[in-house]
């Protein structure tokens, strides 16, 4: 399949929050809300548009990824910058072809080359050990709360970065939406049907196996 990958335009901003809705639509949830936290992204400090990227099929939108800094709060002390991608989605049409990996790992070049030192995922982790990427409790980092999840995904971009990275992930953006607001959001896109699936099934049970480490807890 031949595509293009670019840089996100304010002039694509309505029809790649279309894409968002029609990729994640009953996927995790009946419904989705990701279409409208990359709206409310786009107006965050943490919102990265120089890593933001979309794809494109015969001048037809395909595919995004929108990327926004974050950090860890270094048990040791201090901060790590990392940044964070998300949502990445593919129409269900061109979903299976490629193009998901191209812009993963076209914003992770990009990222690299903007001289980040790591990235910072929650994701499903079947399918992000392809690029690199490692559940954080091999680093010891954790959520805010200090719970390990195995959708808590880090991969180095400078050699030896998160060596010592052992502490707690914060999100750049934190999504917190006012339910009228997002309804009044949502019913200015095409009605759907919203549905119970077995990939929200699987979402559930991926999302109950986190756990909390307590350090030398043996002794305790």
């Amino acid at each position: 399949m031949n595509f293009i990958l670019r840089p996100e335009h304010p002039a694509d901003h309505r029809a790649v929050e279309a894409l968002v809705r029609e990729a994640f639509w009953n996927v995790y949830k009946p419904g989705c809300d990701e279409h409208h936290y990359l709206h409310l992204l786009r107006q965050s400090p943490a919102f990265r548009p120089e890593l933001t990227f979309v794809c494109e099929v015969e001048g037809e939108l395909a595919g995004q990824i929108a990327c926004s800094s974050s950090s860890i709060a270094l048990s040791s002390g201090g901060r790590l910058n990392t940044v964070t991608f998300g949502p990445l989605a593919v129409l269900p049409r061109y979903q299976k072809q490629g193009l998901a990996r191209a812009l993963v790992c076209h914003a992770l070049r990009a990222a690299q080359a903007a001289e980040e030192r790591a990235a910072v995922i929650l994701g499903d982790p079947r399918h992000y050990g392809r690029y690199g990427f490692w559940c954080g409790e091999k680093w010891g980092i954790s959520l805010e709360n200090g719970q390990y999840l195995p959708g808590l995904q880090a991969v180095e971009l400078a050699p030896g970065a998160l060596e010592h990275a052992a502490g707690r992930f914060h999100e750049g953006f934190a999504y917190d939406p006012d339910p009228a607001d997002f309804a009044a959001f949502d019913a200015a896109f095409p009605a759907k049907e919203k549905a119970i699936t077995e990939s929200q099934r699987e979402f559930q049970f991926m999302c109950s196996l986190g756990h909390e480490v307590i350090p030398h807890g043996f002794m305790q």
